[in-house]
């Protein structure tokens, strides 16, 4: 049999933000998230697979 996947990975980065209201602390994040950034400056939190089909039964 053969089997696809595709494999995530889900990148993450923590961020400390000042503000009065969520609103704002959200929109300020959006806009540092917005700006290219480096691989170093995130870490990997999260991996799992999909399947990209189904199965291919192999031929006798």
């Amino acid at each position: 049999m053969e089997f696809k996947f595709r494999a995530n990975i889900v990148m993450s980065k923590e961020l400390t933000i000042e503000a009065k209201h969520l609103a704002e602390a959200l929109e300020k994040a959006q806009a540092m998230m917005a700006k290219p950034i480096p691989m170093k400056e995130l870490t990997m939190t999260k991996f799992y697979f999909d399947e990209v089909s189904g199965i291919k039964w192999a031929d006798k």
